[in-house]
């Protein structure tokens, strides 16, 4: 499977909302996200998050997003890059994909990294934990604005 990972530019922003919806809707199992009147999950952190935004493309269809920002917001350290959020369509999950798409970013952001896993977000911490081994990643766990947290550390 022929996979993109594309700088997405503003005017894609809207795309990348409404992935967004899927992507709390698939973690609301582990972490209640709140529910507007409207049916939309309130996602407040877009705009903070805005720094570097990816769509992923799986033979040229849309396959997910990823954020990518300067400074980890949990362990307060500035000259990392953090994986800020990371989320694959359903249809694209077990074929590598996401493991595609995270070597590809970590070649486009070079240097320190810092990879966030809600401890009780089985799903995620399965995938990190087989798409980070190769990095050799000291994990920590850490409590940050009510949550339990391990922090992936490597370069």
């Amino acid at each position: 499977m022929a996979l993109e990972v594309r700088k997405a530019a503003d005017s894609e922003r809207p795309i990348i909302e409404r992935l967004m919806q899927l992507y709390l809707y698939d973690m609301a199992s582990e972490h209640p996200w709140p529910l507007e009147p409207d049916g939309r999950y309130t996602y407040d952190f877009l705009d903070r998050f805005w720094q570097h935004p990816y769509l992923l493309y799986a033979n040229g269809e849309l396959a997910g997003f990823v954020l990518v920002i300067r400074g980890c917001p949990i362990t307060g350290r500035a000259d990392c890059w953090f994986m800020a959020e990371f989320f694959v369509l359903r249809p694209y999950r077990r074929q590598g994909l996401g493991a595609e798409a995270t070597r590809q970013l970590f070649v486009r952001h070079s240097g320190p990294w810092h990879v966030a896993v809600l401890q009780s977000n089985w799903t995620a911490l399965a995938f990190w934990g087989r798409a980070l081994s190769a990095y050799e990643p000291a994990v920590a766990p850490t409590a940050f604005d009510g949550d339990n947290w391990l922090v992936h550390a490597f370069r």
